[in-house]
């Protein structure tokens, strides 16, 4: 589906926390998409390395908006209506800003979001 500006892409209805994942689904032009991203995506993150199934489901909501920018990018290059899942090595190579602000100031690399997409594993 390759889309030309990822701002194209909103997350609309409720976001959900099943026990295993954060599900949300998604708005393109091309129509609506199902992402998830599992626990240990979430744990990925350094203020969730240790995060309860309750805080992430209390914090589900700011969680997303920290992986919204990954899992847009990750949107924009995947298959039309294909079922998005947002893993941890996807996120772990660069830092978009607003993942990197729970990082040090020191260990931010925001604006290198494509490079998080370039060893995509599969779903």
């Amino acid at each position: 589906m390759t889309l030309s500006y990822i701002g194209d892409i909103e997350f609309v209805g409720e976001v959900e926390w099943d026990g295993k994942a954060i599900v949300v689904g998604a708005a393109t032009p091309f129509g609506h998409v199902s992402c998830r991203i599992p626990r240990e995506t979430i744990h990925a993150l350094p203020i969730y390395s240790d995060a309860l199934e309750r805080e992430i489901r209390l914090e589900r909501h700011l969680i997303l908006e920290r992986l919204a920018p990954a899992l847009r990018a990750k949107i924009s290059i995947s298959g039309t209506g294909e079922p998005v899942d947002l893993w941890p090595w996807e996120i772990s190579r660069a830092r978009p800003a607003a993942v990197a602000s729970a990082l040090p100031a020191d260990q931010e690399t925001a604006g290198r979001l494509p490079e998080a997409i370039e060893k995509v594993q599969p779903s």
